[in-house]
């Protein structure tokens, strides 16, 4: 895949379009059509497969950077989805870190009510505190209830507040099989009532909470220790250490929601999330989601349109040192398709006419945006790549000069 950067247009935006990006149907090569046609026999056949395999009453297979749906069954079926509800607990604590409303330094006393948590914990005591990076840790590995329930009343001054802020959350993402009456996903004690969810809404869920990379410096941890060492925490996610690739999610068990589990892992810059609920036993729980995994790897390929730090291009700069700078992609662009799709990406630089000096190093000055099917599905800022300090008026004076007897020269008759 290669493409040529385009200098600006003369219009106010400059596009640059990937010679290998092709969208309209009419433009397509026969190979492409191919490519496409294989892409759906995969599918098709892999779906097939994984029909036979997978025994969840409800599941899900997801491509995480563009939230495409490789497979599911009875995916919008709502149900009791037990400690995976702390995908979004920990989501909103990461929201809130990102946010810097809270620190991972800042000390949490432990409430009345957390400590009166049941289930899996790690046994706070009223009065006692500690740090939001171990309360961080002890929900990640070992899906403490009352850590989960200290982080929200951090977060929202009580857990009510907090559900509230899961709820309007759930909403926005557009997950309507969602509603939590709690932070821990524990059954309401004396009643029937439960937080339920569904295997899709539980994938947009896992894809809002891999938003915060940095979670997953707990998700990985295999054993782990708080208060000084003195309590071991084991991860309850299994994949984290067996499943090459694997870092996250979340695992849940009780006996309504029986096992659940949202687990994730990237290869070769491809990321899939799958989804198992209400399975039998844990081994089973596992052993679907790994199968789940294996086949969105199967499946998905990752194109790299450019990589950070590469030239994109060049932009005038105005009253500048240098009349021009170097622009170059910010971060890596890469796109995720079904294996033999790729035909169908297409790559645009929109670059402004010129900028005025000074230009600092590092400044965002376009985007580079990905499409596939003529769907935006990833972007990156375009940078300066040098700093271009504003010249002195003198230096702007010898330039124009220069420029002038340099076009007299130029156009005089001969």
């Amino acid at each position: 895949m290669s493409y040529k950067p385009a200098m600006p247009a003369p219009t106010r935006w400059a596009r640059a379009v990937l010679a290998c990006a092709v969208l309209s149907c009419s433009l397509l090569a026969p190979s492409a059509w191919a490519s496409t046609e294989a892409a759906g026999s995969l599918a098709a056949a892999a779906a097939a497969e994984l029909a036979k395999k997978v025994t969840a009453p409800s599941a899900i297979l997801m491509e995480a950077t563009t939230g495409r749906v490789l497979w599911e069954k009875n995916a919008d079926t709502p149900r009791p989805i037990a400690s995976v509800v702390k995908i979004m607990t920990l989501a909103l604590v990461m929201e809130a870190l990102a946010a810097h409303r809270i620190g991972l330094s800042d000390n949490v006393i432990t409430s009345e009510h957390v400590a009166s948590m049941g289930g899996s914990q790690i046994w706070l005591e009223p009065g006692e505190s500690m740090a939001v990076s171990d309360l961080l840790k002890a929900v990640a590995v070992e899906s403490a209830n009352d850590a989960a329930v200290a982080l929200a009343e951090h977060v929202a001054g009580s857990e009510a507040a907090f559900v509230a802020m899961m709820n309007e959350r759930a909403r926005g993402l557009g997950c309507t099989n969602t509603r939590f009456v709690n932070a821990t996903g524990l059954p309401e004690s004396g009643t029937d009532d439960d937080c339920v969810s569904s295997a899709r809404d539980v994938a947009i869920m896992s894809r809002e909470l891999l938003r915060y990379p940095e979670i997953h410096e707990w998700l990985t941890i295999w054993i782990g220790y708080v208060r000084d060492g003195k309590n071991m925490l084991t991860n309850t996610n299994r994949l984290v250490r067996f499943y090459p690739g694997a870092d996250g999610l979340k695992t849940g068990y009780t006996d309504r929601a029986k096992y659940c589990l949202s687990a994730t892992a990237v290869r070769n810059n491809v990321r899939v999330i799958g989804v198992v609920l209400g399975v039998p036993t844990s081994s089973v729980r596992f052993a679907e989601a790994s199968t789940l995994l294996d086949y969105g790897f199967k499946m998905c390929e990752a194109h790299l349109l450019a990589k950070a730090g590469q030239e994109l291009g060049r932009v005038r700069v105005v009253r500048g040192v240098e009349t021009s700078v170097n622009v170059s992609a910010a971060s890596d662009l890469s796109v995720v398709t079904l294996r033999g799709e790729g035909g169908k990406i297409e790559a645009r630089i929109a670059l402004p006419q010129q900028l005025p000096a000074p230009v600092e190093q590092g400044r965002p000055v376009g985007r580079m945006v990905a499409l596939l099917d003529g769907v935006e599905v990833a972007r990156v800022d375009v940078v300066a790549a040098q700093a271009v300090p504003k010249a002195a008026w003198f230096r702007l004076v010898s330039r124009h000069t220069r420029e002038y007897v340099r076009a007299l020269f130029l156009f005089a008759p001969h």
